[in-house]
């Protein structure tokens, strides 16, 4: 088994049975409820989505966003381009109340649309490239993909010597992952069994 078949274990996985299992016996106040305070399912749905979208396209890839190229923030209704890291609590109600849930899993959906695409394509034959510092630069400090209060610096230094594997890896499963656990941790606060 090669890394574009690892990769693939975990990754269709997440965007098909996982997604599913997710958002299962849920209505629309559910998905935008914060119980004790924690980010709601909608906003972790469209925090690893814009992650994603970042992180593979952006990022690894050098090309055009999916959230640019189909209209998805007007098609959300999302106020903002960046993927929410620093938001205030009062920043996430706001985007948990006012994105279009359907909308929301259609840009999911195509985000991880892409990255099979991509990776299918043979993108693994480039994964141990180094992503350019001047990119990362770009990404994170000229194109509105990270929040007013990210401490960029800290972003690039984080990110210093990423290769584009390193890329798909953690923004399209780990990062991804870590908050599915969160978002199922949400289900069992509203009362819905994990899956």
């Amino acid at each position: 088994m090669d890394a574009a078949q690892f990769f693939l274990l975990r990754y269709e996985a997440l965007h098909g049975l996982m997604t599913e299992r997710l958002f299962a016996d849920l209505g629309e106040g559910q998905l935008r409820a914060r119980p004790q305070g924690q980010n709601s399912i909608v906003w972790i749905v469209w925090h690893v989505a814009r992650a994603e979208d970042i992180g593979v396209n952006r990022f690894a890839e050098d090309r055009r966003e999916v959230y640019d190229e189909g209209g998805w923030a007007t098609r959300m209704g999302a106020k903002r381009r960046d993927l929410g890291t620093g938001m205030t609590s009062e920043e996430v109600s706001e985007l948990s109340a006012g994105l279009d849930v359907t909308a929301l899993r259609a840009y999911w959906a195509a985000v991880g649309q892409r990255t099979l695409e991509t990776v299918r394509a043979g993108a693994s034959r480039h994964w141990g490239e180094l992503v350019p510092p001047q990119r990362v630069r770009r990404v994170v400090r000229a194109e509105g993909d990270y929040g007013p209060r990210v401490n960029q610096e800290r972003v690039e230094t984080l990110y210093a010597g990423m290769t584009r594997g390193w890329a798909f890896a953690h923004f399209a499963l780990t990062h991804s992952f870590g908050h599915f656990n969160e978002a199922n941790s949400v289900r069992g606060l509203l009362g819905f069994p994990g899956p």
